[in-house]
């Protein structure tokens, strides 16, 4: 059970996405097979010449970024709004975005001054507007392979060619190239990835983060198996120690 605290933080994340896959009726085969397709699709194909030293290089040039802010991270989320951005922007927070949120920065005076403080955009492949955004401001992206997104993801690949790429996955397995930080929605992952990467909880602001709506920047869905999904958004986030969550 998710309560379970004789199981680490890392297996209890990794717990929680093999229940995630039995309330959807999800096939871990189905995860595994896009995990590795995508690592060949990204080291074997002539266009990318991409080596998994390559990812591994990228995931740690994200987290020495992370590391060597003084100041908060925040994670934008699909229900951010323009506000919490202009408020962490004075606040000095540098920024992790969930797949299309980065679309609010276009409503910023200034949207340069946001994309100056991404470090890194977490997305499966269907951020529509904002992660075309992510892609033209050349911001490194960590991509994630789960069974459904096979297709979306061989449209992103192209687009991406000359970014600097890390690659997430969610099995149990170990992976050559990837990792499996936790999380279910690009939101809560982001969040997993920044904590496995040394960043304390009382060092990350949620900015956008709720479970009770769908964001204005989702990728197209279907508005009620959302909100189930987001009902485990907060489950993973409440397990990393986050409360208040609405």
């Amino acid at each position: 059970m998710i309560g379970d605290r004789h199981l680490t933080m890392d297996a209890r994340l990794i717990q929680i996405q093999d229940e995630i896959r039995s309330e959807f009726g999800w096939s871990l085969d189905k995860d595994l097979y896009v995990a590795k397709w995508l690592v060949d699709e990204l080291v074997s194909s002539a266009s990318q010449s991409r080596s998994v030293v390559d990812l591994n290089q990228t995931w740690d040039s994200i987290r020495q970024e992370l590391l060597s802010h003084s100041g908060s991270v925040a994670i934008v989320g699909a229900a951010v709004e323009i506000e919490e951005i202009e408020g962490a922007i004075k606040q000095g927070c540098r920024f992790i975005i969930a797949d299309g949120s980065g679309e609010i920065f276009s409503e910023l005076e200034d949207p340069k001054e946001g994309w100056d403080s991404v470090i890194g955009v977490v997305s499966d492949g269907d951020g529509g507007t904002g992660l075309s955004l992510s892609i033209e401001n050349k911001i490194p992206m960590i991509i994630h392979a789960h069974g459904d997104n096979q297709e979306s993801l061989r449209h992103l690949i192209p687009r991406v060619s000359d970014l600097p790429i890390s690659i997430t996955h969610q099995t149990p397995f170990s992976i050559d190239g990837m990792v499996n930080p936790g999380g279910f929605t690009d939101g809560d992952r982001a969040v997993c990835i920044v904590v496995s990467m040394g960043i304390s909880v009382s060092n990350i602001v949620l900015l956008g983060t709720r479970s009770d709506v769908v964001g204005r920047f989702s990728g197209t869905t279907e508005p009620k198996r959302k909100l189930l999904k987001l009902r485990w958004m907060k489950r993973i986030l409440e397990e990393l120690g986050f409360s208040g969550i609405i």
